[in-house]
């Protein structure tokens, strides 16, 4: 018989086993062990609570050594049909639907075009209700139980309070959000700031285990930022914290989406900088306030290839980007600032700018060892990210739930 969940060590060890295989994937017993200083005893007991439950699996031992010593490792991973979660990334007009499993990950993706700036907040619940319970009646019978739902939205949300306080994509402001659909699929619901997710599936990589003070700033429609400090979110009183792209640049500058004049977002965003090109170059036709990728990488091809004002255009976004990050480098003396999304296709027109502009603002002391990198977005790593997160905030729930389905 399993033991409670309530001992809070057996607890904790068991969730470390299973982010262990989600993060690693399929382990051998012993491997486990080693990797989270529990005892092989302890390790066996609990693979053999999980295996029981269906959570995880074995996989055929491994071929014998030609030496024939030794036995061979029988490795176990998680199941991935034990649990799944929802994650719906809400952008302008625009909604993307992603399904992950409980090893982490993608089984369906959609996309939705709606149009989202002209919802009101019953609408907007009930076109989220909508769209959920469609990928659910299609994707749920495939899993054991749907663990959770993750909201992952650009703009100032509070997580605690399930409220989306301001966004881009959306024409209203304090929109509660998550209590009514956590009521509806019976189940948790995160909401998170897009910036956050992108960052927790990059922390969660090897090559920045050594950077527990890290800054991901993403490049995009607009402009958003995660900073963790000690690994830990930093999210403030309300959830808007590390609103980069809002903080200043140049006082009466540029009209931001906000409303307000001069951010950042004003000049090194995709809507800033199509705004600033579009009267002075030759560029595919489209919204010219939400530029397709199609635009921007036209732009962004023209600056390659050596365009005066094109070049002129990226290199004040890199300006800008550059002064912002002087200020978070005095602010926060990060380990490394990664540079990430679709917008960083445009990262080479600013990088000299970007560098310029951190010299001119801060004295060398101020900069310090902090690495300044870019990550190609090959992936939309929102959803990814959402996922993980929403698996983490679950598992101790999946576990109670799978304990109590099987001593029924």
């Amino acid at each position: 018989m399993a033991l409670p969940l309530t001992d809070t060590t057996r607890l904790d060890n068991t969730l470390a086993v299973i982010r262990t295989l989600r993060e690693q994937g399929p382990v051998a017993r012993i491997d486990l062990g080693a990797l989270n200083g529990i005892s092989p005893a302890t390790v066996t007991s609990i693979s053999a609570e999980l295996l029981q439950q269906g959570l995880i699996t074995e996989r055929p031992p491994e071929t014998l050594r030609p030496s024939g010593r030794g036995r061979p490792k029988t490795l176990i991973e998680l199941s991935p049909t034990a649990a799944c979660v929802v994650c719906v990334k809400l952008s302008i007009n625009e909604i993307q639907l992603v399904v992950g499993d409980f090893a982490g990950q993608i089984r369906h993706s959609e996309y939705h075009t709606v149009p989202t700036l002209t919802l009101s907040a019953n609408a907007l619940e009930r076109l989220l209700e909508e769209k959920i319970s469609a990928v659910c009646a299609q994707q749920l019978q495939s899993f054991q139980r749907l663990a959770g739902i993750c909201l992952a939205v650009q703009g100032v949300v509070s997580s605690h309070s399930g409220t989306i306080i301001w966004s881009p994509a959306l024409g209203l402001r304090n929109v509660p959000i998550s209590a009514c659909l956590a009521e509806r699929f019976h189940c948790s619901v995160l909401l998170e700031n897009d910036a956050n997710c992108i960052a927790n599936l990059l922390t969660a990589q090897p090559a920045y285990a050594d950077c527990p003070n890290l800054v991901v700033i993403m490049l995009g429609y607009g402009i958003g930022m995660s900073v963790l400090i000690n690994g830990e979110p930093f999210v403030g009183a309300n959830g808007s914290a590390a609103e980069f792209g809002h903080s200043k640049y140049l006082p009466n500058g540029a009209l931001c989406a906000c409303g307000r004049r001069g951010c950042i977002e004003a000049y090194a965003s995709d809507y800033a900088l199509y705004r600033a090109a579009v009267n002075h170059l030759e560029l595919p036709p489209g919204d010219s306030a939400h530029p397709s990728e199609q635009q921007m990488q036209a732009l962004t091809q023209l600056a390659q290839q050596g365009n005066p004002e094109a070049q002129r255009i990226y290199s004040e976004a890199g300006q800008a980007l550059g002064y912002g990050i002087a200020n978070v480098l005095a602010l926060f003396n990060p380990d490394l600032v990664i540079i990430t999304g679709s917008g960083v296709r445009g990262f080479d027109a600013m990088k000299a700018a970007m560098h310029s502009a951190i010299d001119e603002a801060l004295v060398t002391e101020l900069i310090g060892n902090t690495r300044i990198e870019s990550y190609a977005w090959d992936r939309d790593m929102t959803c990814m990210g959402g996922i993980a997160m929403a698996l983490h905030a679950t598992d101790a729930q999946t576990l109670l739930d799978s304990q109590t389905a099987r001593e029924a």
